[in-house]
């Protein structure tokens, strides 16, 4: 049976790429921050309590799913705060030159750049043991300096945090087994909870995403790519 294991698996795109994969017959682990107000049900699905800022909840996270799965084929690294998130709306102090602060500004490189490369680190064993696995980074075109929205601000922190996530993506394939391959991807304007006026819906730019993994190139192994499978810019 194929599995996968989503981050922030329990709203937004994460929540699309749950029903996604459970469409297709997967094993999916999902984890979540707080469990019960999860809605989603599902045979196939596992709960998991999940700070992706925590060493200890992702190592509890990952014994749980070693006693659910003997592989992982996809671990999606989805969990991810922007500037409203992160900082309970009073953005500037992430967007504004004049009003940076920096404990905010190392909690997004926190969450959105290093807690990705520690998800992957430590559920390694399990995606080495899969004919093919795929990490799979979830970045932003705001990240590049060829962003295809309009900006009202500098965005520091969210922008330099995905920019990191780009480039540590690139960087592991350095060390991962070659069974394991890794791309960034720029979602596109999806409708979530972050992103409230997003126009396309999760599920849909999930499927999107995976079909890059389904039509796998070499030359994408470690590139931030687009949801289309082009190249973006970085």
């Amino acid at each position: 049976m194929k599995t996968a294991f989503v981050t922030g698996g329990g709203r937004g795109l994460g929540k699309g790429f749950v029903e996604y994969f459970l469409s297709q017959g997967f094993q999916v682990i999902a984890g979540v921050r707080n469990p019960e107000h999860v809605t989603l049900h599902h045979k196939d699905l596992t709960l998991v309590k999940l700070d992706v800022s925590s060493d200890s909840s992702i190592n509890n996270a990952f014994d749980t799913t070693s006693a659910e799965c003997d592989h992982l084929d996809y671990l999606i690294n989805n969990a991810g705060i922007n500037k409203d998130s992160a900082t309970g709306n009073n953005k500037k102090i992430v967007c504004d030159l004049r009003y940076l602060d920096r404990k905010i500004l190392l909690d997004m490189f926190s969450i959105n750049s290093v807690a990705p490369l520690i998800m992957e680190k430590t559920f390694l064993p399990l995606l080495s043991k899969s004919k093919q696995a795929f990490v799979v980074n979830i970045s932003s075109c705001r990240s590049s300096i060829k962003d295809e929205f309009a900006n009202t601000n500098g965005n520091y922190g969210y922008r330099a945090s995905k920019a990191a996530l780009n480039i540590m993506t690139y960087a592991s394939t350095f060390d991962l087994p070659k069974n394991v391959k890794t791309y960034a991807v720029h979602p596109g304007d999806v409708k979530t909870d972050m992103n409230p006026g997003g126009k396309s819906d999760p599920l849909v730019q999930a499927e999107k995403i995976i079909d890059i993994s389904k039509n796998w190139e070499q030359e994408f192994n470690g590139h931030f790519l687009r949801f289309d499978g082009t190249f973006y810019p970085v």
